[in-house]
């Protein structure tokens, strides 16, 4: 077998996982071969054609998942149903579409425990949602779904009968064509309702509760980190939680899931499984489950110290500002130093709040801050050195980021800090013995919170080659 050659296409494509996904999985199989990135315009995709027919096989994403069907010699009959393609497949210069998204949902709902048995909350009713619909009316006995559809503008008001297609008549349509689905696979017990997400509230409001709440939005989805396709109410009548989102790993739709004690999974099992899919059709290699997990858990952690928010975090005085600048302009972030940030928004230096709010003020501002900044992604953080002695601080930080501990030697911080008396904590009249008692007490703290480690040995400018030596680890 010669070497193979794939590719993922779509636009724009930067933030995809796609090569180090089946770049791993050709490893594990033994499967020699290259996987690249290909950014099409859509305007570009049949002037391509050419080029993707030199592949072995390629992947397709957004835009392009349902406008490559045409230009395919055919498809299978998922993806026909589903009408989105999201593999091709080179069968001796002929195009063959396939969707793997179906697999890679139900290996990832298994996998979490979860069950499509009971009354499923489906948000949305695109490509990924026809996914879900149809994979839940196969698997399970008694299908029971409520598909939440947002209005369209020229659907407003309801009630209007004038209007020229109300949002009533859509959902008429789509009833039709579920129902002729369910006939197809002998699935006529299905009870399948069709609502507006204003109505889902105030279903909610009246009592109504579901035993899996399923996004198939991209509501929340990397660069708005801070959306939420429904409200907390709604979250909490939801037995559990499945966003296909896993760009942020950790979506506000997953935050007020746990947040509320309610189990819930974001998208990275599902584009892992359903790459695992891929391959097999591919190259006819297939995976178990104690294979593949190992490659969720690093593909979480390559995407953090890609496209997450790098905190540094570590006593005062080793470098988080300086090491932070330095890392930012290297890898064209912005950053944020979470004292200065406090201070632009308070309108006083850390000195003045402790002096006349007291810490346990700067401290709520500090979680507050800390809130706000790990709703954002792409950023390098330089942490207070008391802002991780808060757990909730760090867990936040944990949703959209890597957390990186500067760790310097307490001979090193009492040497920078010498001369400056800008920090309130240690202006006292033992200042050395403040020092030391400080740091000891935070420096397990600081170790427990890393996901990383760095050491401070010499100077700023080493300390940053390290991290970007670890942040370009893969």
């Amino acid at each position: 077998m010669g070497k193979k050659s794939f590719a993922v296409i779509g636009y724009p494509i930067g933030h995809t996982m796609s090569p180090f996904l089946h770049n791993r999985l050709m490893k594990l199989s033994g499967i020699e071969g290259t996987y690249t990135t290909m950014e099409i315009p859509p305007e570009q995709l049949l002037d391509s054609l050419p080029r993707l027919r030199s592949l072995d096989g390629f992947n397709v994403t957004i835009p392009h998942k349902q406008s490559i069907l045409p230009l395919l010699y055919q498809a299978d009959e998922k993806a026909k149903a589903f009408g989105s393609v999201n593999t091709v497949e080179n069968h001796n210069g002929r195009l063959i579409g396939h969707t793997t998204d179906g697999d890679g949902f139900l290996h990832t709902i298994e996998d979490a425990g979860f069950s499509l048995q009971g009354h499923c909350l489906i948000l949305g009713n695109g490509g990924v949602a026809q996914v879900f619909i149809n994979e839940i009316l196969r698997k399970s006995k008694s299908p029971h779904m409520t598909i939440a559809l947002h209005r369209h503008q020229n659907e407003l008001p309801l009630d209007d009968s004038n209007a020229v297609f109300s949002f009533h008549q859509r959902c008429d349509r789509i009833a039709e064509t579920l129902s002729e689905t369910c006939r197809k696979i002998g699935k006529e017990n299905a009870v399948i309702d069709l609502c507006s997400f204003e109505e889902l509230e105030g279903m909610v409001k009246s009592g109504q509760n579901f035993d899996l709440l399923i996004n198939a939005t991209s509501v929340g989805m990397y660069p708005h980190l801070a959306d939420c396709p429904v409200s907390e109410l709604v979250v909490c009548a939801c037995n559990t939680v499945f966003d296909a989102i896993y760009n942020p790993l950790t979506t506000q739709l997953l935050h007020l899931a746990k947040k509320n004690g309610i189990p819930a999974i974001g998208g990275m099992g599902m584009l892992v499984w359903q790459a695992a899919a891929a391959q097999k059709i591919w190259t006819g290699k297939t995976f178990l489950p104690e294979q593949v997990t190992p490659i969720i858990e690093d593909a979480q952690n390559a995407m953090q110290r890609r496209f997450g928010n790098i905190i540094l975090c570590g006593f005062m005085g080793c470098g988080k500002t300086t090491v932070g600048a330095i890392v930012s302009n290297a890898l064209n972030r912005e950053f944020i130093d979470i004292d200065s940030y406090i201070q632009k928004q308070s309108g006083k230096t850390i000195s003045e709040i402790f002096a006349q709010d007291g810490e346990k003020a700067f401290r709520e501002m500090e979680t507050k801050a800390v809130e706000t900044l790990s709703r954002k992604e792409g950023l390098v953080i330089a942490a207070g050195g008391g802002c991780l002695l808060n757990p909730k601080n760090t867990e936040l930080f944990r949703e959209t980021g890597i957390t990186i501990l500067l760790d310097a030697p307490l001979a090193l911080i009492e040497q920078r800090l010498k001369d400056d008396h800008s920090r309130p904590l240690l202006e006292c009249e033992n200042r050395e013995e403040a020092m030391r008692i400080l740091y000891e007490k935070r420096q397990p703290i600081y170790e427990e919170a890393a996901d990383y480690v760095v050491p401070v040995k010499n100077t700023s400018e080493e300390a940053a080659c390290l991290i970007m030596e670890l942040l370009h680890a893969d």
